[in-house]
């Protein structure tokens, strides 16, 4: 039987969307009323040479202020016959209310585009109601059905984002360009790639709008030496010394930041946030969890890569043991739990080699809580007595010793899903795994965007590579992953929650007066599949 591969289904009746970059293009608009100069704005802001025709008795004020500043180029009064010959344009917009046949013909035949306003069945394409934030542009189309609430929607949907978003965008963009420049090599392109989707998923977008120039001279340092940490922001004033007589000395904080949901922090890790003087965050602690950090409290961001993990665990131990001997209260934030393959325990080893004990604070791990997430109980009478937590991936990236296959128990394979292809042959071919066992991969738990890709055992790695990753994420093997999955789900797919039929989590639901649910899809990032990168800008 030949392999048939998961391919998403067309849906049709959209419209292309695109960014089409009009530098220097030719842009023709006829009419002179407040929709003419709309699409004279929207060119303009492209850097489009635009030209109308329009009789100038009659140009609404905004049109005449442009012709008199030299902004557009006027033609004549009417569509000549010569006009289109003279001069090729690439797009026109047509906003007077007559248009003929034998004008939209005469476009046409040069396969020039045209927009008719109020006409989308006479339209080549239709104009977006759009955001702008810098080299932000959000753009929502309604395929020419009810423009007006488009509108409406844009508004609704732009009031939700964070600020700063222009900002960052600048600022990550001049940093692709410093690392294409520091590393030009084409055979380093996915390098490259990986590299600044690491920064871009796990910084904040305030910091990232922060990024200094300095900033990113010390990112493309570690960068050039694949190793290290980052600050995400500038350095930090000068240490806090406590006022004593005599110089005293701090204390660490191993702190368990849970899964990424600020409502699961537990009270005493949000207290020794709040008291910290210097908290070194691990890179994957969500950005929500990183909000409530104190403005005030330096803050930074572990940049371990494959293969360097060791040295950058180095560098923060250092850093943590020079600010508690400066006297500073240091939280070393840690995702999940820090002791379930957080290093916590290497760390309190190193830190008692300099008499110093840190104060353990636990946290939800992700090991448990992940799976609970998505509606995966890892065990479950008649089908799984037990569960195993184990590790993917060995020292250096390497491979790690894995269990056999125990049809009663339930297994979570953590630092797993960079190398899901690997680990599953490894599991199938070397340990017994059935090629149809069910597994799942529970990624971001607990996120306002989480997911869960389920497929059998042998389908998965496909799977996600149809898909892309979306780190941080887990592998979770055995049939308790099917014991509560929604009778409607297929043997594989993607979903925010197993248990329910629209695979929206529970709590997205609400009553109506009259009995019915309904589920409100505000709460949830429903853009499951988009996870690769359109533009191609690495």
């Amino acid at each position: 039987m030949s392999f048939e591969p998961r391919v998403p289904i067309p849906q049709k009746g959209a419209s292309l969307m695109v960014a089409f970059r009009a530098h220097s293009k030719n842009m023709l608009v006829i009419g002179d009323n407040a929709v003419a100069a709309s699409r004279v704005l929207s060119c303009l802001e492209a850097d489009a040479h635009v030209y109308i025709i329009a009789n100038c008795t009659q140009l609404c004020p905004e049109l005449e202020y442009r012709l008199d500043h030299h902004q557009i180029t006027w033609l004549s009064t009417y569509l000549e016959p010569s006009t289109l010959d003279r001069i090729q344009f690439d797009m026109a917009f047509i906003t007077n209310s007559t248009v003929t046949t034998e004008q939209l013909d005469k476009f046409r035949r040069r396969r020039i585009p045209i927009n008719v306003a109020d006409h989308p069945e006479l339209s080549d394409f239709f104009m977006t109601s759009t955001y702008r934030d810098k080299a932000l542009q959000v753009a929502i189309s309604t395929n020419g059905q009810a423009s007006k609430l488009a509108t409406r929607i844009r508004r609704e949907l732009t009031a939700q984002l964070p600020p700063h978003l222009g900002d960052a965008i600048e600022r990550v963009g001049v940093l692709r360009k410093k690392v294409r420049q520091l590393d030009p090599s084409r055979n380093s392109s996915v390098r490259r790639m990986t590299w600044l989707a690491q920064i871009s998923e796990y910084w904040s977008m305030e910091r990232l709008a922060k990024l200094t120039d300095r900033d990113m001279d010390e990112l493309l340092d570690v960068y050039h030496h694949d190793e290290g940490y980052e600050s995400t922001e500038t350095p930090p004033s000068p240490p806090l010394v406590r006022r004593h007589s005599t110089k005293t000395t701090g204390t660490i904080s191993l702190v368990g930041a849970g899964t990424g949901d600020p409502d699961l922090l537990t009270v005493a890790a949000l207290k020794a946030i709040n008291k910290a003087d210097l908290v070194l965050a691990d890179k994957i602690v969500p950005a929500p969890i990183l909000a409530l950090i104190p403005p005030t409290t330096p803050l930074k961001i572990a940049r371990k890569f494959p293969g360097n993990a060791d040295a950058a665990q180095h560098e923060f131990n250092e850093i943590a043991l020079k600010a508690v001997q400066d006297g500073q209260h240091v939280v070393r934030l840690k995702q999940g739990d820090p002791f379930l393959f957080g290093r916590g325990g290497e760390e309190v080893l190193f830190f008692r080699k300099h008499q110093i004990v840190p104060r353990i604070v636990p946290g939800i791990s992700s090991t448990v809580a992940a799976s609970l997430a998505v509606g995966i109980p890892l065990t479950h009478r008649t089908v799984a007595s037990q569960f195993l937590v184990t590790t993917g991936t060995g020292a250096a990236s390497s491979r790690a010793p894995l269990p056999r296959f125990d049809r009663w128990r339930t297994d979570v394979f953590l630092m797993s899903v960079h190398r899901l292809r690997a680990l599953t042959t490894d599991l199938m071919t070397t340990q017994a795994y059935p090629e149809d066992v069910p597994c799942a991969v529970v990624e971001r738990a607990s996120c306002k965007d989480q997911r869960v890709v389920w497929a059998p055992l042998k389908r998965i790695a496909d799977l996600m590579d149809a898909v892309g990753s979306q780190p941080p994420g887990l592998l979770v093997v055995g049939h308790a992953v099917n014991v509560l999955k929604a009778e409607n789900k297929a043997s594989e797919g993607v979903a925010a929650h197993l248990m329910t039929d629209s695979g929206l989590p529970p709590f997205t639901t609400s009553t109506l007066d009259n009995g019915s649910t309904v589920f409100d899809v505000s709460k949830l990032n429903q853009n499951l599949l988009a996870l690769h990168d359109p533009e191609q800008v690495f």
